[in-house]
């Protein structure tokens, strides 16, 4: 099937939107309530989410926006969520016939595994880039909660996701998990 332009942009414009409204409530809530090294990285759950739904040629460039979107409210940049992305998308696309979302408690634990290699691309990144170890380890600690938070919060956002991407008439890109 033939994509077309109009059917990408709407969904990815609200995608955005959505991203934008749930990063500014986690930087001004989460330090209200005194967890100021904590980080929801709603990011994650997105590109998730189009790593589980598609299969297309724009897969990366969907995982470049969201994460120059990100970058906006986090110093570690778009390069190493991009990287990271497109690697857990590829794995994603190995094991797509294994994974089934028949329920919420599934939908976490899949997504709890995913987060878990996209930490294992990010450190690696991290300790090729300052050769110290330190610093994964004290985010291996705050990643913990963080990853909990958001599997939990998974099945919510992946439901109000896929009513923003079916929006378009006949399959969005015509090839849906």
């Amino acid at each position: 099937m033939k994509t077309e332009i109009k059917n990408v942009v709407a969904p990815m414009v609200i995608t955005i939107l959505i991203l934008l409204v749930l990063e500014v409530l986690a930087t001004a809530l989460l330090p209200v309530f005194g967890l100021k090294n904590f980080i929801l990285p709603f990011n994650i759950l997105v590109i998730l989410f189009f790593g589980f739904r598609f299969q297309t040629a724009y897969l990366a460039l969907f995982i470049l926006m969201i994460q120059y979107f990100h970058s906006f409210f986090t110093v570690e940049g778009w390069e190493p969520g991009t990287i990271a992305g497109i690697l857990v998308c590829i794995l994603i696309s190995y094991l797509r016939d294994l994974i089934h979302f028949s329920s919420a408690a599934a939908t976490m634990i899949v997504t709890q595994i995913f987060q878990t290699f996209w930490f294992c691309v990010i450190s690696g990144l991290i300790y090729i880039r300052m050769g110290d170890v330190s610093f994964v380890i004290s985010k291996f600690w705050r990643f913990i909660p963080e990853s909990i938070i958001l599997s939990f919060l998974s099945p919510i956002l992946f439901i109000v996701l896929e009513k923003v991407w079916s929006m378009s008439t006949g399959g969005l890109l015509g090839d849906e998990a």
